[in-house]
Formats: structure tokens, C-alpha cells, sequence
């Protein structure tokens, strides 16, 4: 890594620590992900793939709706492609890339959406730092990867 990619790094690893010590993030663990359509008829949301983890069980998908149940891998991270987000957008109203996190004592858990990119950077067991805001949450910082602990 050159100085200058290392020194522009520097302020953005250095925000992330800062964040969760001051309380402006919070560290949690995600226990779900999932994708919510809502359709353009006005009927209820349908939760088209879900992704959970359970330290005791591992990984594992629900089943996924015919909407989008021949682009889910189940042995593959849940990841919206662009393809697949295109065609979610002119197909629902609303799509809404979920997640349920909760607090690594495993007391306070919540769900709250995060932006496309963000959700497909993250996986169901990683523990994160997020700031909540009125649109959903906004991912900080990677902090550990389910798999570094596995």
C-alpha cells in the first residue's frame, strides 16, 4: 500500500473506533438479512429471501419466494446484484434491503434497513458498527467476520 492510500485510510479506521466508543454507533451482531418487496397493489410485504444465523445452528435461508427463489444459492451469502435489483425495483413498489441486529449481549435486538451496497457487504453472524438515522441504519465498520470466529 502506497502512503497516500495508507494515510487516507488512516481517518476512516480511526471514525469507525471513535464512533462506537462515543456512542454514535452501535456494535451489533447480524442475525438476519433479508430482502422486503412491497408490491405495487397495496398488499402486505412479502419477505422474498431471508438469510438467519444461530451460533448454535449455523447459517440457513428460509424459503425464498418464486420471485426471486432461481437466484438464491443456498450454500452462497444472500448478495442483491444489480440485475437482480433492477429487476426487484420495476417488478415492487418498494424493495428494502433488511437487516436484524442485535446488541452482542443478545438483549436489544432491532430491524432496520441499510442501503444495497452495505447489505451486500455485510453477512448474517458478522459483527458490525452501525449509526441509526430516521432512513434506516448506515454501516460504520466491518468490525469481525463470522468466519474469522467459526
Amino acid at each position: 500500500m502506497n502512503r497516500r492510500a495508507l494515510l487516507a485510510a488512516v481517518p476512516s479506521i480511526a471514525l469507525a473506533g471513535c464512533a462506537t466508543r462515543l456512542g454514535i454507533a452501535d456494535r451489533v451482531e447480524i442475525t438476519r438479512k433479508f430482502v422486503r418487496l412491497h408490491p405495487w397493489d397495496g398488499e402486505e410485504p412479502i419477505d422474498a429471501v431471508v438469510r438467519r444465523y444461530d451460533p448454535d445452528e449455523g447459517v440457513a435461508y428460509d424459503d425464498p419466494h418464486e420471485a426471486i427463489a432461481d437466484e438464491i444459492d443456498p450454500d452462497e451469502p444472500l448478495v442483491v446484484p444489480d440485475s437482480m435489483a433492477d429487476r426487484l425495483e420495476a417488478e415492487y413498489e418498494i424493495v428494502e434491503y433488511r437487516i436484524r441486529a442485535c446488541a452482542l449481549d443478545g438483549d436489544d435486538c432491532r430491524e432496520t434497513t441499510l442501503v444495497r451496497e452495505e447489505f451486500n457487504a455485510v453477512e448474517v453472524g458478522d459483527v458490525v458498527d452501525i449509526v441509526s438515522r430516521s432512513s434506516g441504519a448506515g454501516l460504520v465498520n466491518i468490525h469481525e467476520r463470522r468466519e474469522e470466529r467459526d
